[in-house]
């Protein structure tokens, strides 16, 4: 269970990650230089607004009326030009540490590690005449990244410490042993892959400044001596040192303006290193170990003992690329997953989004975001199989908090009950669509898959409380928006109108790509879903008689599966051909998984078809 490199990180991908659902850091294991790249879960760009389209009801008659005379073309340009709203804000980067130290000579027996047992990262390497060690964990007890430097020989422990941050930020201490980054997130962040815009990064408007942060570093050195210099930490001459890193934003909640209405992260800042500096390295450890090995040792997955048991995992996984499959790689693969999930989301933070909580760019991929149309629920697959439900919180949180915001988002744009989701949401619990096109953009259904989570923790915990009084009511609200947004086909089908399948088109007979149609396969199978929860959920509760029979009638004249003349499971309410087979999503197989629609033994031709 240990992934080990014998060269350090050469770019931020190949840095190991570190995070304790909060505070994030990549290692990357540099000797003359060590970036440590920091992060924290509620640093985001923005505040609080309000994006929704106060004119996309309007037009929702004639798209429906276009689709329906099969011209799909120009139902999807009305759509993209009138019921569309603003892009997300993006998840960002804190900082950086960086230390710096002489090398004497040659180095040589290079390790850097990933222990997912421990979940802790070792750098170790040897120099003409001393060995050096470092030790890096995040502590979800003590709230602190914590890293020890030692070596075999006394008073070898020389190097000076630097933070800095992409973002505008300034430098001070507060101790001869402290160092302090004080910065601050822009008020606006367009996202990557948005170039026609002239301002993509805003720090300021007329409104606020953006979300204000501290990050914080405390030293102790046995031996020695430690100095604040220049806006950096210099230890000098000690047998080993520990190195405390804290951090906190000024993140008030979805609903509040971080700067004019933000908590102070000084004082919290100030509180958490207080408490961990009055413990010992080892003692902060093994708090470490007993937490992280709560969770990760509930599961163990035994494949077979390594083909290639001595070589480091690139090397590993370049030699089964060319050669063949070791399943001991899967199970390291699995295990990594367990530990990403325990150390991007747990109790009382936010939910692991698109990098987790690892990210080094102010305009990440896709903004980091949540991207609920298929990303965060994959993250979300191993909570409850791997026994891991306590990672799962942090996701119902987001939905608590989705409902809210939601809700005036389904009234708004679709004048309807309940509350719904589109397929970005940031912080500030963005619902309405994104901008951009409507083979993403336009997708209303990220509330009925969120739910299906609700669910499943039930499924698995039965815990009756947290049906009723957490899982239902947001089940019923998705479900009362599913009602409104369901309309009848010509034969009577209840489908949904307009409809996309996410981020896939069709082709018509023109030879043109379009996404807007009617009945896409995962917006009736995601339906079916939550309707068939909401009803066994309303009958284990004993409650909703009357609505349960209304999800249970419309639930029979939702249209039905059906094949393809491909044989496939057919992916649009029209057998079209589609723009690129293969394609990445296939969001029509929902009802195969993660849903329950489709099941092997009871339907054997959808089987097929899958």
């Amino acid at each position: 269970m240990v992934m080990w490199y014998n060269r350090p990180a050469a770019e931020w991908v190949e840095a190991l990650p570190i995070g304790n659902g909060r505070l994030g850091a990549m290692v990357f294991g540099g000797v003359a230089t060590e970036r440590i790249q920091l992060n924290e879960d509620t640093l985001w760009s923005g505040r609080p607004r309000d994006k929704n389209n106060y004119n996309a009801y309007k037009y929702l008659p004639e798209a429906r009326r276009l689709i329906f005379a099969g011209k799909y073309q120009e139902a999807q340009r009305l759509i993209e030009e009138k019921m569309l709203g603003a892009y997300t804000e993006a998840y960002q980067p804190m900082g950086n540490m960086w230390i710096t130290s002489e090398v004497d000579g040659s180095i040589r027996d290079y390790r850097r590690e990933l222990d997912l047992e421990r979940a802790v990262v070792t750098v170790a390497y040897t120099t003409e005449s001393t060995q050096y060690r470092r030790e890096i964990f995040c502590s979800y007890p003590d709230q602190v990244i914590v890293l020890r430097l030692t070596s075999n020989q006394p008073g070898k422990i020389s190097c000076q410490l630097a933070l800095d941050s992409p973002h505008r930020f300034r430098i001070s201490s507060e101790a001869d042993n402290q160092l302090i980054l004080d910065g601050r997130c822009p008020v606006y962040t367009a996202p990557n892959y948005v170039t026609d815009e002239q301002h993509p990064i805003i720090y300021e408007d007329e409104v606020s400044r953006g979300m204000l942060y501290r990050v914080l570093v405390q030293v102790a050195a046995e031996g020695g001596s430690v100095a604040f210099t220049d806006g950096k930490l210099q230890i000098a001459g000690a047998d080993a040192a520990t190195i405390l890193l804290t951090a906190a934003t000024s993140f008030n909640g979805f609903d509040r303006n971080p700067y004019l209405e933000g908590k102070d992260p000084k004082p919290i800042c100030a509180e958490l290193i207080n408490q961990a500096a009055a413990r010992s390295y080892q003692d902060l450890l093994d708090a470490h170990l007993a937490d992280y090995q709560s969770l990760f040792n509930r599961v163990k997955l035994d494949l077979g003992a390594p083909l290639y048991p001595n070589l480091p995992t690139d090397e590993w996984l370049a030699k089964v690329k060319v050669d063949k499959l070791d399943p001991a790689l899967v199970a390291l693969y699995f295990d990594f997953g367990r530990y990403l999930m325990i150390a991007s989301s747990r109790p009382g933070t936010q939910p692991a989004n698109l990098q987790g909580i690892w990210n080094e760019s102010v305009r990440p991929p896709w903004s980091s975001n949540y991207t609920t149309n298929i990303n965060v629920q994959m993250n979300y697959w191993p909570a409850e199989v791997c026994n891991l439900p306590e990672c799962h919180t942090p996701l119902f949180d987001l939905i608590d908090e989705l409902v809210i915001t939601g809700g005036k988002t389904a009234r708004i744009h679709y004048n309807a009950r309940g509350w719904t989701a589109h397929h970005n949401v940031d912080i500030w619990r963005h619902a309405a669509p994104a901008a951009g096109s409507a083979m993403w953009a336009f997708w209303p259904m990220a509330g009925a898959w969120l739910c299906q989570h609700l669910w499943e923790h039930y499924a698995f915990n039965q815990d009756r409380e947290f049906l009723e009084k957490r899982a239902y009511p947001a089940m019923k609200g998705a479900a009362l928006f599913c009602l409104d947004w369901l309309i009848s086909d010509r034969d009577g089908n209840l489908v949904t109108c307009p409809s996309t399948s996410p981020e896939n088109n069709f082709l018509v007979e023109t030879g043109e790509r379009v996404a807007v149609a009617l009945g896409s396969t995962m917006d009736l199978s995601l339906i079916w879903e939550l309707f068939t929860n909401c009803i066994q959920a309303s009958e284990i509760l004993g409650i909703d008689l009357s609505f349960r029979r209304e999800l249970e009638t419309a639930r029979e004249q939702l249209l039905p599966l059906r094949v393809g003349h491909h044989g496939q499971l057919q992916e649009w309410y029209e057998d079209f051909e589609e723009a690129e087979p293969g394609h990445r999503h296939v969001s029509h197989l929902y009802g195969l998984f993660p849903g329950r629609q489709i099941l092997k033994h009871k339907h054997p031709c959808l089987s097929r078809a899958c």
